[in-house]
């Protein structure tokens, strides 16, 4: 053969290794149990919540709904325009809203300062008619689970009061109700 036919020859790269690896995944594959390597899995899940096979008896819990009452306005904190972005951490920065005013609701009672909301939680513990029946110690009673249930447009430290009044009453299960809305109703930098 000459030079020029070695060059013309045409190139062609071996399949079989790549053939065998893909027969050895497919064997693989079909062989192995999956539901063996789930189990193997860690799943720390609570046992009394959840999606379940089996039913649960509804139990009666207090609803401290948070309603926007004003949404109020953003004004600057620290001397920098609302919509500034802090250079350093790329974050906006600081800024307090004026007029911005909340309702809670408390059960069916609204109230529309948080000391009102300390004072009505602190009543409802001591109320004997709040003790509800322990699933978890058949026979016996508990204080009754409070829901805390921000609505659309509500600040974090509504909440966080919130939260912090309910501990103080002495609610030993706190949890956060969600799905009130989408926010579309939240109120703007610029209103």
């Amino acid at each position: 053969m000459s030079a020029i036919d070695d060059v013309q020859e045409e190139v062609k790269p071996d399949m079989t290794p790549m053939i065998d690896c893909v027969f050895l995944m497919i064997i693989f594959f079909l062989c192995i149990e999956f539901k063996v390597l789930e189990a193997k899995l860690p799943a720390y899940l609570p046992k009394d919540k959840g999606s379940q096979s089996t039913q649960v008896e509804p139990m009666e819990q207090l609803s401290v709904g948070i309603y926007v009452e004003s949404a109020g306005k953003p004004v600057s904190f620290e001397g920098h325009p609302v919509d500034a972005i802090n250079p350093n951490n790329n974050r906006p920065f600081r800024y307090k809203v004026d007029g911005y005013k909340v309702k809670w609701v408390v059960g069916p009672k609204p109230l529309y300062d948080i000391q009102a909301v300390q004072a009505e939680l602190k009543r409802i513990v001591t109320d004997p008619n709040s003790q509800v029946p322990d699933p978890k110690n058949p026979g016996t009673k508990k204080l009754m689970p409070v829901v805390i249930e921000p609505h659309p447009g509500v600040y974090y430290e509504s909440v966080a009061r919130t939260a912090d009044a309910c501990n103080d009453a002495g609610f030993e299960e706190v949890n956060f109700g969600g799905g009130l809305g989408s926010g579309a109703d939240a109120p703007k930098k610029g209103d």
